[in-house]
């Protein structure tokens, strides 16, 4: 009986231990981790991340030079803006000596805008088909040999400066009521100087500061002894760029002058495409056999303009389909916009103008920049081109962009292209060299006169003798007269834009 009583005893014993067993490992084997919460981008990463893919995707440099990342925040978190983001892709294209004061790489073009109010740590650089502000360009000119005042070196077309009547040489005496704007110098053999470097500086900043205002108040004094008075609003215009059209009669020949701004959007015939022909219409019925091109102060602009301008210069004189313009850019965009019906076809000269012309004279600066050299350097292997510049040559952008919008924040320009001639050339990185440099770029006439240093050098040499040589009182003045300490304020950057 004791026996028979211990069996199910010892069963239930090992029964128990056994299920004691079992739960306790269930009890120790932990419970699952949670699926961890997806990472949001906020906007600011996001534009960031945007600023990396699209330069990567975009970027004539980038095969060789910029590093691919499988998810670009390995890259872009380690910076804190759009702006450094750029820079320091930028600060990957190859090292060019010859840009040493930019950081010494090729792309010291790319740029972002901010949008809507979003700040990109950095200044907006582009102005296309608007502008702001008055339209008024200034520089510090000597009046004599004793005194310096601001003068009027450009005032841009279509803005209140322009509609207003102001000319390049006006030089103003008074600004919203102040009339202290003169500076003492003194003047020898080698130029003119200030008295006080810091009145100059002082001076400079005072009108740069009026230029920044609601509202300008201007008493000025015309070239002829005239004054008179304006009042002018900040505003938001639409940019004319033909700023001067004539055409000079000799009895050898006719020569015609085109003064142009910028490269305004042309098409569908509207106002800009009027403009341009008309103004080819009238050098055609005027039979010019030259023409001179103003573009010292065109800092680009549309490409699609460009081209529509070389071929009315270009007129009879390229046979109809030659070869104008070659895109060079990556591989991404040669494989997707290169084709018959790519964005980076190759374009072909079009006869649209009966022009034959002996020569094309090219008035630049330093500042002209972009669609600007675009636009002589397509010419120049088909025709006679000759350079006139107020140093030794122009800015030196041979890219382009295209617009590519983030976030609704940024409107971001990775430069994207580069243009090549007929002959090959693409590579005016240091600008296209002058034919005739060191030109004064004087501006104590108006535009136009056959005076002025720079038109008088071209019509000289298109028809010597022409311009009946200054008497010697006009180059006594000249020599006497400069402007002192450059622009104070320039025309913004235009570009070489695909739209």
């Amino acid at each position: 009986m004791k026996i028979a009583l211990q069996q199910p005893f010892g069963k239930w014993v090992v029964f128990i231990l056994v299920a004691f067993f079992f739960v306790s490992c269930k009890k120790n084997t932990p419970d699952p981790e949670p699926e961890p919460e997806p990472i949001v981008r906020t906007t600011d990463q996001k534009i960031r991340d945007s600023i990396y893919y699209y330069y990567k995707l975009y970027s004539i440099w980038e095969e060789k030079s910029i590093p691919k990342y499988e998810l670009p925040s390995e890259f872009t978190d380690k910076y804190n803006s759009a702006s450094t983001v750029l820079n320091a892709l930028k600060g990957m294209t190859p090292a060019y000596a010859n840009y040493a004061q930019y950081g010494g790489v090729y792309d010291r073009f790319s740029f972002i805008d901010g949008l809507n109010g979003y700040n990109i740590n950095a200044t907006a650089k582009l102005k296309m088909d608007r502008n702001d502000g008055y339209g008024l360009y200034i520089s510090m000119g000597t009046v004599d040999s004793k005194v310096a005042r601001p003068v009027i070196y450009f005032v841009e077309g279509g803005s209140p400066a322009d509609k207003a009547g102001l000319k390049r040489s006006d030089m103003v005496t008074a600004i919203n009521g102040e009339t202290d704007f003169t500076v003492a110098i003194n003047c020898d053999a080698s130029g003119c100087k200030p008295v006080d470097p810091n009145a100059l500086t002082n001076m400079r900043n005072r009108v740069a500061n009026a230029l920044e205002g609601g509202g300008l108040q201007l008493a000025l004094l015309r070239q002829d002894g005239t004054t008179y008075n304006v009042s002018l609003s900040y505003g938001s215009y639409t940019i004319d760029p033909i700023y001067h059209e004539e055409v000079y009669e000799y009895p050898s020949k006719n020569v015609g002058y085109f003064a142009l701004s910028s490269f305004e959007e042309i098409e569908r015939n509207n106002y800009n495409q009027q403009r341009v022909d008309a103004s080819f219409k009238t050098f055609e019925d005027k039979h010019i056999e030259d023409l001179i091109v103003d573009l010292r102060y065109n800092t680009g602009g549309y490409v699609d303009a460009a081209v529509y301008i070389a071929n009315k210069i270009a007129g009879t004189k390229v046979p109809d389909k030659k070869l104008m313009v070659t895109y060079i850019c990556n591989a991404y965009m040669e494989r997707t916009q290169k084709g018959t019906n790519g964005m980076f076809r190759d374009t072909y000269f079009s006869q649209t103008s009966t022009l034959n012309l002996r020569k094309v004279y090219f008035l630049v600066s330093e500042k002209t920049a972009s669609a600007a050299e675009m636009l002589i350097n397509v010419l120049k292997p088909y025709m006679n081109v000759q350079i006139i510049a107020t140093g030794t040559h122009t800015y030196g952008k041979p890219v382009g962009f295209f617009e590519q919008i983030i976030e609704d924040r940024v409107s971001f320009w990775p430069a994207s292209f580069q243009l090549k001639n007929s002959a090959g050339f693409a590579d005016y990185w240091d600008g296209l060299v002058a034919d005739k440099p060191n030109v004064n770029d004087y501006i104590f006439l108006p535009t136009g006169d056959t005076q002025e240093t720079m038109l008088e050098t071209a019509l000289e040499d298109a028809v010597p003798g022409s311009t009946k040589k200054t008497s010697a009182r006009v180059r006594a003045s000249q020599h006497s007269r400069m402007s002192l300490g450059g622009a104070v304020n320039t025309l913004p950057e235009r570009g070489l834009l695909k739209n």
